[in-house]
């Protein structure tokens, strides 16, 4: 019985990066000059640094573009009277707009671009339930040639403000309508924003209504003002 040469392969060999010896190739250092074979290699070098740098401005920069673009670069200024409160686009002009005792109304456009408006309006008494006044705004627009219906349910704002919302198109606008009660349900509320572009009514929908409130003891809404023959009515000399 005869058995066969078993072949012994040698183990392989590198030449020592530092004295150029022949040396095994799994060998962390050289046996003859101690040299290290494998340099410390950073984690990601200077080209991997670079590259991560470029990467983070790039995040940042459309990150910026991001939430600029649904700011839609807006900036907004508060408005007071003795009935009204509310935030107005910044550039929105005041469109003197005059209603009967017991209303209080006001509007602001943008000089610019006629369908860009706002409006605040606060009436007393409050008839009929949000519900109820919106439902009849929607039926009114059937009649409306070139009229289109959206979104019609309800909105909740900061501080738990139920609201009636109607979104409608008409004349290459949009529109969006808001409706609720405020002081103790006494004062109904509408609130109506308009534009041309419906991103941009979309970005002033998420401040201007909830930021609309009336102010309840307001001269319109008081039972003595200048629509009351009892009171004296006093001109600027």
């Amino acid at each position: 019985m005869s058995s066969g040469e078993q072949t012994i392969e040698a183990p392989g060999t590198r030449r020592c990066r530092i004295c150029a010896v022949e040396i095994n190739m799994a060998s962390a250092r050289c046996p003859y000059c101690g040299a290290r074979q494998y340099k410390h290699q950073p984690i990601i070098g200077v080209r991997g640094l670079l590259v991560c740098l470029v990467a983070v401005a790039v995040a940042v920069f459309v990150t910026r573009a991001v939430v600029d673009a649904g700011n839609s670069g807006l900036r907004y200024v508060p408005y007071r009277s003795a009935d009204l409160a509310a935030l107005v686009p910044s550039g929105y002009r005041d469109l003197l707009l005059t209603g009967p005792h017991g209303t209080a109304i006001a509007g602001w456009g943008d000089p610019a671009n006629a369908l860009d408006i706002e409006t605040v309006q606060a009436t007393r008494p409050a008839v009929a339930t949000p519900h109820v006044r919106t439902l009849r705004l929607a039926t009114s627009l059937a009649n409306k040639p070139g009229a289109a219906r959206g979104y019609l349910g309800t909105v909740m704002f900061p501080g738990g403000q139920l609201a009636w919302e109607l979104e409608y198109t008409l004349d290459h606008g949009t529109y969006a309508v808001f409706a609720f009660d405020a002081c103790n349900q006494s004062i109904a509320m509408t609130v109506t924003i308009s534009s041309s572009s419906e991103r941009a009514l979309g970005d002033l929908s998420l401040v201007l209504p909830e930021n609309a409130n009336p102010i309840c003891d307001g001269p319109a809404f008081s039972n003595r003002d200048r629509a009351d023959p009892a009171v004296p009515l006093s001109l600027p000399k």
